[in-house]
């Protein structure tokens, strides 16, 4: 700035156009700018599990908006050309989003503060047993032939092995039949559920903090690199080694997570998990505790000022 004020001619209030962007571009540059291997490797890493970070909260705020589950009326509606005679007219309920198995007696700081490996969908459902006079597949096969006949579109399906299942998908709602497996020798169980699709708005904001994490990652991993490279070597090692650590413990739940997000793409119509999984897995949640704890732990040794350099006084 003081360059473009000297430079200026008597007569000039205002840089011009070509002059404001490439200030602007150069500081741009300069903010963005690592070098060496390692430095663009640092820089890849923070930008990705930042963006997986954001994306999975842009993901899990779109989700907020999910409406509340039908009621047990609307529900016996939807299912009705699947559900069988001797079906309970009462389903069983979940009325949440996504939360720990309410079946599980555990207290709930266990959750909190470990994961769980059963984080689950909120839905309203139907359990029943099947004598063994028809397979599973051929139940299955049939109540997706019948949803289908009713209007309701095709989610997923999948009708090999001991557990097979169909997802259908119309206005909003996914109607899931599924085997249980067998019980005993003479009965399997079969269930009947009504969930929620994605709503409109998780894709949009799940890319949304996918973008804003990757820049704002990159943006963090270059200033930690200028920082370090004027620092002390014993605070440089300090700040590599708990940065690092941090990272390597954010690893597991950031694995997950990627995985599902790039899933969350594909299947918006039968969401299997949520992208924020991974930081909810059972043992997976208290390292990325600990992960996030180390990585903003080590900020303040960077931030820290260094030791002003003097050179020889020359006359």
């Amino acid at each position: 700035m003081t360059t473009l004020l000297d430079a200026a001619p008597a007569d000039r209030v205002r840089p011009s156009r070509a002059e404001v962007l490439d200030l602007l571009t150069g500081g741009i540059r300069f903010r963005f700018r690592v070098w060496g291997a390692a430095g663009i490797l640092a820089a890849i890493s923070a930008a990705t599990f930042a963006a997986v970070a954001l994306g999975a909260f842009g993901s899990y705020l779109g989700w907020q908006t999910a409406p509340p589950l039908p009621s047990n009326a609307e529900v016996l509606q939807m299912v009705q050309p699947v559900l069988p005679p001797e079906a309970s007219a009462q389903p069983q309920r979940w009325d949440f989003i996504f939360d720990n198995n309410p079946e599980y007696s555990d207290p709930r700081w266990t959750y909190v503060v470990g994961g769980t490996d059963e984080y689950r969908a909120g839905k309203v459902f139907f359990q029943f047993t099947y004598l063994h006079n028809k397979p599973p597949q051929q139940v299955v096969e049939a109540a997706d032939e019948r949803m289908r006949a009713a209007g309701w579109l095709p989610a997923a399906k999948q009708t090999s092995g001991c557990c097979p299942e169909t997802a259908l998908h119309r206005d909003g709602w996914l109607v899931e039949v599924f085997s249980e497996g067998y019980l005993d020798e003479s009965h399997y169980g079969l269930q009947i559920a009504v969930a929620r699709t994605t709503p409109a708005v998780v894709l949009p904001l799940t890319t949304a903090g996918l973008l804003a994490g990757g820049l704002a990652g990159w943006l963090l991993a270059a200033w930690v690199f200028r920082r370090v490279q004027e620092s002390t070597p014993a605070r440089r090692t300090l700040t590599v080694v708990v940065c690092g650590a941090g990272l390597l413990a954010l690893f597991p739940a950031t694995a997950l997570s990627a995985v599902t997000l790039v899933a969350s793409y594909f299947t918006p119509d039968h969401p299997a998990e949520p992208a924020w999984i991974g930081y909810t897995f059972i043992l997976f949640r208290p390292l990325a505790y600990l992960g996030a704890a180390a990585f903003v732990s080590g900020l303040p040794i960077t931030a820290l000022p260094s030791p002003t350099r003097r050179g020889p006084l020359i006359n």
